[in-house]
Formats: structure tokens, sequence, C-alpha cells
């Protein structure tokens, strides 16, 4: 069987500090991993569990069954498009060596993410070389280079990018989750963000400037979001969304809902259980509770059904706990007919109806009062939709194409509803 071993590092108040060791076993198909904290890390006043399944106990422990790899360190390897340029980089490797392609394991993904861009607060260090991984081969991209990513991301969808743009695209995006194509760049104000691109295989409609509406109407919906911007790279949207984890140079801590609630890829969860973990976890229960069922109200209100538990996170700002993040990944669903969200409002209860949210606003600490009031700030707001639309550069065809994600039932029913509450 074989076995890497590595050092986890994880960035205190600023400082970086070595919390313990990462050991990750293949063999046959099968893979695993067992870790141990560091002495000195448990003496530490500031020490956290790194995830959820990881005790702050000295003895080793292993994954969970069924796990190749701990869920807080899965949440800064990348996803599918992450993964995706790491494998098109492989083939590429294997036929220009005429070799075979080499098989990735999670560890593999894990150590291939540029450290300097790794989301979070967790680092990797080589034990031997106390080299971290991995380093970055060139400087991540400025915004001035947008055109060249958006045509290599364009290209790469399209299975005809060159061994150049590849390697444009690994500079600034495999440590990057989701399934869109995507790089990080350098803003304006020298902070590093992340630059979303329209994909040409799987756009039915605009969708990179649907999402900045969405932001914008959450924004003024009083839901926190990370800041964005729209800019046009020939005649294509590009959304530029700045990172949350990070405070200057300081990393902060970031965690997955699915981590939180410990739950497998693809597992279907409910927000009262995320909401429970806020009650355990949050230096500010009330108000994430709220905000959190804010959120909800505007899933529904725009048809937001891509809320699964990858699309929830929380932050570490404080040594006091974990606090809801920004939200983030929120994007409206023209198809026709009633939506169903992928994170439950209730156990079971995955309809996107609104009767479903009153009935569990006690949960998120709001009084029927409260939830008549924040639905109606909720819905008020979503109600400018084509205005923020048209201010978007969206046109009239485009803005009858998304109506049936802003004008529906349950949209009627808020309107209704906030009066009689």
């Amino acid at each position: 069987m074989a076995e890497v071993r590595v050092d986890v590092l994880v960035e205190l108040a600023g400082e970086t500090v070595a919390a313990g060791r990462l050991w990750s076993h293949r063999g046959r198909g099968t893979e695993s991993a067992t870790f141990r904290y560091e002495e000195d890390y448990l003496g530490h006043a500031d020490a956290y569990p790194l995830d959820p399944t990881l005790e702050l106990d000295g003895a080793p422990q292993q994954t969970p069954e069924g796990h190749s790899m701990f869920r807080a360190f899965s949440d800064c390897a990348p996803d599918r498009w992450g993964r995706l340029l790491i494998q098109r980089d492989e083939t590429r490797r294997a036929r220009r060596e005429e070799s075979v392609e080499r098989s990735f394991g999670e560890i593999d993904y894990l150590l291939g993410v540029r450290d300097d861009m790794r989301q979070g607060a967790l680092r990797f260090r080589d034990p031997i070389e106390r080299q971290f991984l991995a380093s970055e081969d060139a400087g991540v991209p400025q915004l001035l280079e947008l055109p060249r990513l958006l045509h290599a991301a364009d290209h790469l969808e399209r299975n005809s990018a060159t061994d150049e743009e590849l390697r444009e695209l690994l500079r600034g995006g495999s440590s990057l989750g989701g399934a869109r194509p995507k790089a990080h760049v350098i803003d304006q104000d020298g902070r590093a963000a992340i630059a979303k691109f329209p994909s040409p295989s799987k756009d039915s409609w605009d969708v990179m400037r649907w999402e900045a509406v969405a932001m914008r109407l959450a924004e003024a919906a009083g839901i926190t979001v990370p800041s964005s911007q729209l800019h046009m790279i020939d005649g294509k949207p590009v959304l530029i969304i700045g990172r949350f984890d990070r405070v200057g140079r300081q990393r902060i801590a970031y965690v997955s809902a699915m981590t939180m609630l410990e739950a497998r890829d693809g597992e279907q969860r409910s927000y009262l259980e995320i909401a429970e973990a806020i009650e355990m976890q949050s230096p500010r229960a009330s108000r994430d509770l709220r905000e959190l069922w804010r959120r909800i109200a505007f899933s529904v209100l725009i048809s937001n059904t891509d809320d699964h538990l990858r699309n929830h996170g929380f932050l570490r700002t404080s040594t006091s706990g974990w606090s809801l993040s920004p939200a983030f990944d929120l994007n409206p669903d023209p198809s026709p007919g009633p939506k169903r969200l992928s994170t439950a409002i209730s156990d079971g209860a995955v309809e996107a109806r609104v009767d479903l949210l009153i009935e569990t606003a006690e949960y998120f600490r709001l009084t029927q009062r409260d939830a008549g009031e924040v639905l109606g700030e909720v819905s008020g707001s979503v109600a400018r939709w084509k205005d923020v639309a048209l201010k978007a550069g969206l046109d009239w065809e485009s803005i009858a194409q998304m109506e049936p994600a802003f004008e529906h039932e349950q949209a009627r029913q808020a309107r209704q509803m906030r009066h009689l509450l």
C-alpha cells in the first residue's frame, strides 16, 4: 500500500502554526487517511478542531468509513473545474512522454493546489524538504490578463486548448471548486479574487449576468455577499468575486456546510440542520440564524435551486467559533413549474414554498411578525429584478426568458403574506 506523509499547518491570528501530520493510504482501489495533532498545537490557546470529526486529542485519528480524506481538508482541494484542469494536464504530459496516465487520489488533488491560493487557513508542507505544497510556478494573473484567460477557458471546454493555455489556467484555477470555468486573478486593489467565465457548452442563458443580478438583489435584501463586479471581455460577461477567506494577507479558516454537518457529497440535508450547527458553533448565533432564514426566502423567491451543502459555508473569524460565511453561487433558474431546493427547508420538505418557510421561523429565532418583516424586505428587493437586470446589460428577450424564476406563485404568496403576518 502506497503512503504519503505531509505536515498540516494552520494560520491562527496571522501566525502559521504546525497543527499535525497527515498520512494518506492508497491501495487496490481504496484510499483513507490518518491524522495526528502536534502536542504544541493542542496546547495552543487558540487551537480548534480542524474538522468536526477530528477531536483535539493526541492519538492518531482515522477518516470516517467510506471517506478517503477528512472533509475539512477536502474543502480546500479542487472540485470539478480544478480537477478537470489537473486531469487535462496529466493527459497532455502522458502524450508528450508517451507514457501511461497516472491515476489521482484525493491526496494528489489536495497537494496539487497552489499554496498561496488555497481556500481557507490550512497549509500543507513536505516534512523532508520543508516546502509548502504546491508552490506557485508563476504569479496569479492580473485583471488585465482576463481576455487571455477567457479564451483559454473557452478553448478548454471545446477541447481545443493549447498547452500554454492549459498552463495559464492551472496557474490560476487548479484550486477552485464547482463545475464552471473560473480562475484566480488579482483585482485593481491588489486583492485576490475569482473570475467566473461563461460556459459555451453548458449555458442556456447569460449565467454570469444573472448571477451578478442575483448578487445585487441579495445585497439589497440585507444578505451579506462578497464584493463583485461584472466585466465585459470581448463582448462576453466575466464576473469577478472577491475572496472572503482573506483579510489582506491573513488567511481565514473556512469549512463548507457539508463538512460542518458531517455529510457526504451529494447528500441532501435540511436548513434546520444548518441552523442547529449555527446554534452550537456560532458566537453570533441569533444574527446568523436570522440571516440564514433570509437567504432561504431569497432562494425561494429567485428560484435558486443550486443551494446544496457545498454552497453554504462557515468562517472562523474569531477564536469564539464559526460564523456563517457570505452568501455565494446565487443563480436564478427559469425552468417552469414548482421548484425544489437542493437543501430542504425542513426535514424532507424540499419544495420551495413560502408557507413551509414561515412554519420554520421560530427555529431561526424569528417571531411570526419578524418573519413577515423579513419576507417583506426580501420580496420588495426581488421585485426590482427587471430594473437591476437592465442595468446589468440584459435585454428584454433575456428578461422574458428569465421571468419564470422571479414571477411565480410563491412570489405572489410572499407579497400577500407579508401583509398578513
